[in-house]
């Protein structure tokens, strides 16, 4: 119960912020939360903003609006690469709900052209598994990869997060660390970023729901990631709309 009110407590004097600096490292952040149009803003003020690629589906999700995605190249969103976005260290992280598990290789935040060409790093549904699935490329090779050992093709709502620092690739499902391993490099990639699908050529689409979703250009600690999961990447850039934080809370409560 001290945790939960020392959460609380972050979430209120997060909401009552004026305004707080996005810290350095976060490359983009998109909360969903426009709940209709076809751009998804990216909130870091980097200017990453996401555009529709067909027809995702805004749909309620855990905390708010999300988007939801067909399984297919028929709807996602798609980020047009800048230098910012080409991570030698990194960290990808969203909320997500997969429906089942599809006979594909699901995509849900790649950089990269199709197959293995092209690659920097990227998050899926692994198709023999279901479990979490990343990739980090070099010299434009599939050179790394790693899952982690939830099944995530659930219906249900997890959060999904991968780090490298340069030296050891990690996977966190709800904030749990579930694998690790070492690689040696990574391959800076000019393709853009493709949110529900691995890239703009590729039909292995996500069938789900995307809500709230960070790239960093650093490896965040497993404190970090379960702060983003728990407060919020909205409350900890306070600018959270106002009906999610009752919703955070109960969740908050219903987990601990």
């Amino acid at each position: 119960m001290q945790h939960l009110n020392i959460v609380w407590l972050c979430l209120l004097f997060a909401s009552l912020s004026a305004s707080a600096a996005v810290d350095e490292n976060t490359v983009a952040v998109w909360l969903f939360e426009e709940g209709t149009g076809k751009v998804v803003k990216d909130a870091s003020g980097n200017g990453h903003d996401a555009e529709f690629a067909g027809s995702p589906k805004w749909v309620k999700a855990k905390f708010g609006t999300g988007l939801e995605f067909p399984g297919d190249a028929g709807g996602y969103l798609i980020v047009e690469s800048t230098k910012k976005l080409e991570l030698e260290t990194l960290t990808v992280e969203a909320w997500v709900k997969v429906e089942k598990a599809t006979g594909k290789w699901q995509g849900i935040i790649c950089k990269q052209q199709a197959g293995c060409t092209n690659r920097n790093y990227g998050i899926w549904v692994n198709v023999n598994t279901s479990v979490l699935h990343a990739q980090i490329g070099a010299n434009g090779a599939c050179a790394f990869s790693i899952d982690g050992t939830t099944d995530i093709t659930d219906d249900k709502w997890h959060h999904l997060a991968f780090t490298y620092d340069g030296d050891m690739g990690r996977v966190y499902v709800d904030g749990e660390l579930e694998n690790e391993a070492p690689n040696a490099e990574t391959f800076q990639s000019g393709e853009p970023i493709t949110i529900g699908v691995p890239n703009v050529d590729n039909a292995n689409g996500l069938m789900g729901i995307i809500e709230e979703a960070r790239i960093s250009n650093i490896a965040r600690t497993e404190e970090e990631i379960q702060e983003a999961m728990d407060v919020g990447l909205a409350q900890i850039l306070s600018v959270e709309p106002g009906g999610k934080l009752a919703t955070r809370w109960g969740y908050l409560k219903s987990t601990r």
